[in-house]
C-alpha cells in the first residue's frame, strides 16, 4: 500500500513538471519579438525573440524567420546568447539571415556561426528547423 502511494505521488510530480514545461515552452513560442528586420528583398521577416522570463534564461533568444510568400510557415533557430546579436540582414540567391545566422532557403536549414554558441536542452522544444553550428571560438 505504501509503495502504491509513492508511485502515485511520483506520477503526480512528473505530470506537474510536464504541464509546467509545456506551458513554459508554449509561452516562449508565443513571445513577441523585440527586434524585427526584413530581408533586403522584403520576402523574409526575421525577428529576435527574447525568452529571459522563463527558466532563468537571462540574455537568451531565438530567431524567428517568416517567409512572406508562405506566412503560415515559421522557422525558429535554437536559443542563442543575445550578447552576440547583430540584426543586420543579408540575402543572396541561396541564403538569407543576419550576422552569425544563415537560413538556407532551399534546404530550410540554419547555420549558426556565433562565437561561443552553446547547445541548450530547450532547443529540442524551441527550434523547429534543422541546424548546424560552425565552431567559432
Amino acid at each position: 500500500m505504501a509503495q502504491k502511494k509513492w508511485i502515485v505521488r511520483g506520477v503526480i510530480v512528473v505530470a506537474v513538471f510536464a504541464a509546467m514545461l509545456i506551458y513554459c515552452v508554449k509561452a516562449m513560442l508565443d513571445y513577441p519579438s523585440d527586434v524585427s528586420v526584413e530581408s533586403p528583398s522584403g520576402r523574409y521577416v526575421m525577428q529576435n525573440v527574447p525568452v529571459e522570463k522563463i527558466f532563468m534564461l537571462g540574455g537568451m533568444a531565438y530567431l524567428r524567420v517568416t517567409d512572406k510568400q508562405n506566412p503560415q510557415k515559421v522557422y525558429r533557430t535554437p536559443l542563442y546568447d543575445m550578447q552576440s546579436l547583430d540584426m543586420r540582414p543579408f540575402e543572396n540567391e541561396q541564403k538569407v539571415g543576419i550576422s552569425w545566422i544563415d537560413f538556407d532557403q532551399q534546404a530550410k536549414t540554419f547555420t549558426i556561426s556565433m562565437p561561443q554558441w552553446k547547445e541548450s536542452w530547450l532547443n529540442i522544444f524551441i527550434s523547429n528547423t534543422p541546424y548546424t553550428n560552425l565552431e567559432n571560438d
